[in-house]
């Protein structure tokens, strides 16, 4: 013969823990999806700042490359002035100097042929 199911004073307070375990669960899972919309959150503005330090630092470098540019302009046009300027002061001896390298220039491109 087949026991009957006997409900003891337990049962109720066992099915009582039962659904406060589900309940807490379903808090905790509740909670876990928080705790993950304010991570996706926090790291969308940490990726944010970080793209505006590397739009500023990328600004930074540009103006430097165009102040050395510039700088480097004035160098130049400074040199150039400056040959210029003794080119106008010695023309003979340039000239010299020009055709003696002219001559040495002939020289090894002949002993190549």
């Amino acid at each position: 013969m087949a026991k009957a199911r006997e409900s003891s004073p337990e049962t109720p307070d066992r099915d009582r823990v039962g659904q406060d375990i589900a309940q807490e669960l379903q808090d905790l899972r509740a909670d876990v999806a928080a705790l993950v919309a304010s991570l996706q959150r926090y790291g969308a503005l940490g990726a944010e700042d970080l793209k505006g330090r590397v739009q500023d630092l990328s600004d930074e470098a540009m103006a430097e490359s165009l102040r050395t540019v510039r700088d480097l302009r004035r160098q130049v046009d400074a040199l150039q002035s400056q040959l210029e300027g003794d080119v106008r002061a010695h023309p003979f001896a340039w000239l010299a100097g020009a055709l003696g390298i002219g001559l040495m220039f002939g020289l090894l491109v002949s002993r190549r042929h």
